[in-house]
C-alpha cells in the first residue's frame, strides 16, 4: 500500500504559528506534530489489564452513567464482524469528578499506580499542549466558539492479541477501528505502532510509524463545517500490522461541550458557501452517536432497533449519509422557517 506522507510541525511553536500550518495544510486535514510529552504506553497496557476485570469495569461504568468508561465488546459478547475489535477506557475530567463523587472507593484507583500515572500525563497535555492547539485551530477557522465552548476527553486504547478471543469466530475478520471521520474540533493520536491509514481521493494510504514524542493532529466535522470545507475530517481507520501482536493508542479529543454551541461557517471573502447557519453542536453529535455505537458494539437493543428501521427508510449506512442528512434537514428548517 502506499505511503502518506506528514509534514511535521513542532507543538513547541507559537498558536499564531500553528494556526498558519494548519491553514497550510488544511487541504490534506491531516498534520504530523513533534515536541509533545511521550505517551504512557506501559501504564495504558497495565491499565488495561486493570480496568477489564468485571469488578472495576463494572463499577467505574456505572459510576459515570451518561456514558460507557470502559468498554469491551468482544469481552461482553457484543463482537461481531462489523464491530471493532479493541478495549477502551474512556476519561475525562467531568467523568473522573463523577466517579470520585459516586464511587469514593476508586478514589485509590484514580490517584496512584498506572492510571493515575496516565492520568497526571492527560492532565499535563490537556493544559499545556492541547490548550495550545485549540486556540491555533480556532484561529486557523476564525472562529472563538472553538475555544470559549471546549471539551477534553482522554481514550486509552489496547488493540489485544486476537488470539486472546479465539472462542469468537468474529474475532479472525473483526475491524480493528472501522473507517470513520470524527466529531469533535481535532483529535490528537499517539500511536506506539504503525496500522494507522487514511483515505485520500478515495484511495487508502498508510501512515509510517510515528516517533515517541509526536502525535497525529486531525479535524472532526465540527471543524470541517465551521471552517466552510476549508478543512476537512479525514476519513480513517486502524488496520493490523504484520508481526504486530499488539498495538496501544493514546487518543485526545477536542470537541464542543454544549449542545447549543452554534458550528457558523466562517465564509471567507471569494468563498462560496458550503455549510449553512443553524447547525447545532447537539443535532451533529445526537444524528452521529448511533452509529459510532454500532461500530464500537456499544448499542443497546432499542438503539439497534432505531438503526435498522432508520437503514430500511433512508439507507444511510454510514456516519457521512447521517451528517448530509442532518445538514440538509437543518437547511430545510432554516428555509422553512424564512417563509
Amino acid at each position: 500500500m502506499v505511503i502518506f506522507h506528514l509534514n511535521a510541525i513542532s507543538a513547541a511553536i507559537a498558536p499564531t504559528e500553528l494556526a498558519k500550518a494548519i491553514e497550510a495544510e488544511s487541504s490534506k486535514g491531516i498534520l504530523l506534530l513533534t515536541d509533545l510529552p511521550k505517551a504512557p504506553f506501559t501504564e495504558i497496557q497495565a491499565v488495561s489489564g486493570l480496568t477489564s476485570r468485571p469488578d472495576i469495569s463494572t463499577r467505574l461504568n456505572k459510576a459515570y452513567s451518561k456514558n460507557l468508561v470502559h468498554k469491551d465488546s468482544f469481552a461482553n459478547g457484543k463482537g461481531g464482524p462489523n464491530v471493532d475489535m479493541k478495549r477502551v477506557l474512556d476519561l475525562s475530567p467531568e467523568r473522573i469528578e463523577a466517579i470520585r463523587k459516586n464511587d469514593p472507593d476508586l478514589q485509590s484507583l484514580i490517584e496512584e499506580g498506572a492510571l493515575g500515572k496516565s492520568l497526571a500525563y492527560w492532565e499535563d497535555l490537556r493544559t499545556g499542549a492541547a490548550t495550545k492547539i485549540a486556540r491555533a485551530v480556532a484561529d486557523a477557522v476564525g472562529s472563538e466558539d472553538v475555544v470559549t465552548d471546549v471539551a477534553f476527553n482522554y481514550r486509552m486504547v489496547d488493540y489485544y492479541e486476537r488470539a486472546s478471543c479465539q472462542d469468537n469466530i468474529d474475532s479472525e475478520v473483526a475491524p480493528r477501528c472501522g473507517e470513520h471521520r470524527d466529531f469533535g474540533s481535532f483529535t490528537l493520536i499517539f500511536p506506539s505502532h504503525a496500522g494507522f491509514q487514511v483515505n485520500v481521493d478515495g484511495e487508502w494510504m498508510d501512515l509510517e510509524a510515528v516517533e515517541e514524542g509526536s502525535a497525529i493532529l486531525l479535524f472532526g466535522w465540527c471543524t470541517q463545517i465551521r471552517s466552510n470545507g476549508r478543512i476537512p475530517a479525514l476519513l480513517h481507520r486502524v488496520t493490523d500490522v504484520e508481526g504486530i501482536t499488539r498495538r496501544t493508542s493514546a487518543v485526545l479529543f477536542c470537541a464542543p461541550k454544549r449542545d447549543d454551541t452554534p458550528l457558523e461557517p466562517i465564509v471567507r471573502a471569494g468563498e462560496e458557501r458550503v455549510y449553512i447557519s443553524g447547525i447545532l453542536a447537539g443535532q451533529l453529535r445526537g444524528s452521529m452517536r448511533r452509529k459510532w455505537q454500532k461500530r464500537e458494539g456499544t448499542l443497546n437493543r432499542e438503539g439497534m432497533i432505531l438503526e435498522e428501521q432508520e437503514i430500511l427508510a433512508t439507507n444511510m449506512m454510514t456516519q457521512d449519509d447521517i451528517v448530509e442528512y442532518t445538514v440538509k434537514s437543518v437547511a430545510s428548517l432554516v428555509a422553512a422557517s424564512a417563509k
